[in-house]
């Protein structure tokens, strides 16, 4: 995946294994790069898989850290569970 998406790593999109995380400053240029992220799996013939896919969210939970537009931070859950 890393050598897939190597021309947009962090700039826009965020991988670790096969969890790809695309995100953007506004709406309109998170469609933008969704559709480069997207048309990518498709000239590599790979698949996203609907059910684990979440699209245009505001905060998003991703290796135990929440992602927003606030920035990162720990997953209070993950904390507590500690």
């Amino acid at each position: 995946m890393n050598k897939v998406f190597k021309p947009y790593l962090r700039q826009f999109v965020l991988v670790f294994f096969d969890d790809i995380l695309v995100y953007s400053r506004t709406e309109e240029e998170h469609w933008e790069h969704l559709k480069r992220v997207l048309k990518e799996l498709q000239e590599h013939q790979l698949r996203a898989n609907l059910k684990k896919c979440c699209f245009a969210q505001a905060s998003v939970e991703y290796l135990g850290h929440v992602v927003s537009k606030e920035g990162v931070a720990a997953d209070q859950s993950k904390i507590e569970a500690m």
